[in-house]
């Protein structure tokens, strides 16, 4: 058997374009979206790529790239700081080579120990890797159900609060000139959010993603929704996948969601249905008016620093690599 030899890959021109050329065959694009592409989005134009260079293990043999494990850098926030994560991506292996997997695998441990993790692998040998690793796990959320438009008139209709005067509705992440503040608590790991990331994640290529927020006159946003269209029983829905509020009380954000459970068409194609994901530590749709509730699998692992891994996480379904 040849030697294999793994190493971090350098994002060179030329290390780009044999990456490229090798996902191309191991995994053909889908719905016309290059490799090129998503390496451009992950890399170039991710706000917070600038400030981490890791992008993952490659292996080799022979001088032929054989296997890869990718990361995306991403921000959250923790004690009033970002700190650095990564979101792994694309875990692909030449099937001549099945030991290359381990290699990239074994070395998840030497860079969790400088960065959060999350992984969102349906693989279930992947997650058998990741619980031996000493992964966090959350595998469950609760999806609230709310009809749309015309039919939300029949069910909790009045209950949403009506949206600030002093505020404004926007539609394009374009409008917003500041955030009020980068997080929502900071006594847990959550997101830390920028203008910058709002709209490099409604620009990715693979996954349609629309923005909802809440502005003020100078275009600082105080609470926003981050939604996907969503084919539930064959009924069009927008999924939310994030929300987002420095107000205390919740109300912006319930006000936000009434709107888009009232006028599902601000969005382009509208919809029938709203749903909102939540895990077991967030209740932040639990009062609402939701038609019915039922849990959902998901897969969502976390491999955290000795420093962090004590420390309170909010997770949220726009988490790990999935539609980015």
């Amino acid at each position: 058997m040849p030697k294999l030899d793994i190493s971090p890959y350098p994002d060179t021109p030329t290390a780009r374009t044999e990456l490229a050329e090798f996902l191309t065959r191991q995994l053909p694009p889908q719905n016309g979206h290059d490799w090129e592409q998503r390496l451009r989005f992950w890399w170039d134009e991710n706000p917070a790529a600038a400030a981490n260079a890791e992008r993952g293990r490659w292996v080799h043999t022979e001088g032929r790239l054989v296997a890869y494990g990718g990361s995306i850098p991403a921000l959250h926030a923790w004690q009033d700081q970002p700190c650095q994560v990564l979101y792994a991506t694309t875990f692909c292996v030449d099937d001549q080579f099945p030991k290359a997997a381990a290699m990239i695998f074994l070395q998840q441990r030497e860079v969790a120990a400088h960065h959060m993790i999350t992984h969102s692998t349906p693989s279930p040998r992947v997650q058998e890797a990741l619980l031996k690793l000493g992964a966090c796990v959350q595998q469950t959320v609760t999806r609230h159900f709310f009809p749309a438009g015309l039919a939300s008139r029949l069910h909790g209709h009045s209950w949403w609060p009506a949206l600030p005067a002093d505020k404004r509705v926007v539609t394009d992440p374009a409008e917003v000139t500041a955030i009020a503040r980068p997080y929502q608590r900071a006594d847990r790991i959550e997101k830390w959010i920028t203008p910058e990331y709002l709209r490099w994640f409604c620009s990715a290529p693979t996954r349609k993603h629309h923005f909802l927020g809440l502005v003020d006159g100078a275009g600082v946003l105080s609470s926003y929704l981050l939604v996907t269209p969503r084919l539930v029983r064959g009924l069009r829905s927008w999924d939310v996948l994030e929300s987002f509020s420095t107000n205390e009380d919740r109300s912006e954000l319930y006000a936000l969601i009434g709107i888009l459970v009232k006028e599902p068409g601000l969005l382009p194609g509208g919809a029938v249905l709203v749903t909102a994901g939540t895990f077991p530590d967030d209740l932040t749709w639990a009062p609402t008016p939701a038609l019915f509730s039922r849990n959902q699998h998901v897969c969502h692992f976390f491999l955290f620093p000795e420093a962090l891994r004590e420390a309170p996480k909010h997770t949220i379904m726009a988490e790990g690599d999935l539609g980015l």
